[in-house]
């Protein structure tokens, strides 16, 4: 039995920087509704509150359909089933439209998928705004407590638009082709992947961003004092672009092309030159993937669905979120980075 289903929820966290996993096990996230079809049948609709939708027998022998499949097994299983006492289910009786529309070469969102596919009847983007702000608290009180936009109007519509898209994939669907038997397997063997997640040292990753900081405010006070309090950042890209032209040295932009063809002129005045290395350097001192990291992070430990199945057109997986796949590889020495992270709680 072939069932097509599609979660509308609502939580606390950010769902595109934490992840589907941590943000389905957030004790404040839950399902507004589930809006799902059996077979060809009627679409029908379960609501937060009613008794669970299926047998149990039927849970357990059903292929069920979603587009984007690893976020509704996520709130099936970490939210629902934790929770809600549904039965577990697990990735190989899940199908996903999503995978089987990026092995097509078609775009991996709904809206752009039914599109490519000629789909008279596309997503109710109206209804997507309203989903999007009962996604979030409409309100915290200095106590805590969260107020949701949860009147009866509200729910209503966005049980329409919650019907509107498990219709659109269940359209796709039947317009996909299906992941061969290698593929689906493949699928299979990626959620389970994205599920068992990369086990992250938050310490390492604490200390490095320490070090960042650390770095950062080094270098900014340079950049400060060598543009005699021009440039206050070397972030601030249009005040040093200024300062190098007051220098007299022809500069359209400051983009990492630029500023590595700059440094290789030969007459560069040596306080522009420095500027510039300043620039690079600080340019590598981000912070946004260990922060990621953290923020991502389960009780565990674990970042969890940093993996996308056939995200490229040639098959190859893509990054979400960590990107790990463009990690550099370091240029220190393993002792020499033990020795950085046991500096944590002393002065760098």
């Amino acid at each position: 039995m072939k069932i097509h289903v599609d979660f509308e929820t609502r939580g606390t966290v950010d769902l595109t920087k934490t992840g589907a996993h941590v943000y389905a096990a957030h004790e404040d996230t839950a399902a507004w509704c589930m809006g799902y079809r059996i077979e060809d049948g009627p679409i029908q609709m379960w609501k937060e509150g009613d008794k669970f939708p299926f047998s149990a027998a039927d849970a357990t022998d059903a292929t069920f359909i979603a587009h984007n499949a690893a976020f509704e097994i996520a709130i099936w299983n970490n939210c629902l089933a934790a929770r809600h006492g549904w039965p577990w289910t697990t990735p190989d009786q899940w199908v996903c439209t999503m995978a089987k529309a990026y092995a097509m070469s078609l775009p991996g969102s709904l809206e752009n998928a039914a599109a490519a596919l000629g789909l008279s009847s596309g997503k109710d983007m109206e209804g997507r705004r309203l989903m999007l702000q009962m996604a979030k608290p409409r309100r915290i009180e200095p106590d805590g407590a969260v107020i949701w936009w949860d009147d009866a109007a509200r729910k209503e519509r966005l049980y329409q638009y919650c019907a509107q898209d498990v219709e659109v994939e269940y359209q796709i669907d039947k317009r996909l082709l299906a992941l061969s038997g290698k593929e689906q397997a493949l699928w299979v063997l990626d959620q389970k992947i994205n599920e068992r997640g990369i086990q992250i040292d938050t310490a390492a990753v604490e200390t490095a961003l320490e070090v960042v900081q650390y770095t950062r405010a080094k270098l900014d006070k340079e950049m400060y004092e060598l543009t005699g309090a021009t440039v206050r950042t070397c972030n601030q890209v249009a005040a040093l672009t200024e300062w190098i032209k007051g220098r007299w040295v022809d500069v359209d932009g400051l983009a990492k092309a630029d500023v590595t063809e700059l440094l290789t002129l030969a007459d560069l005045p040596a306080d522009v030159r420095r500027a510039l290395t300043l620039r690079k350097e600080a340019a590598k001192s981000s912070t946004a993937k260990l922060t990621s990291m953290l923020v991502g992070a389960d009780q565990d430990g674990r970042v969890r669905g940093t993996l996308q199945y056939h995200g490229s057109h040639t098959g190859r997986w893509a990054g979400r979120r960590l990107q790990t796949q463009n990690i550099p590889r370091p240029e220190l020495s393993f002792e020499n980075i033990e020795a950085v992270i046991n500096l944590l709680g002393s002065p760098v």
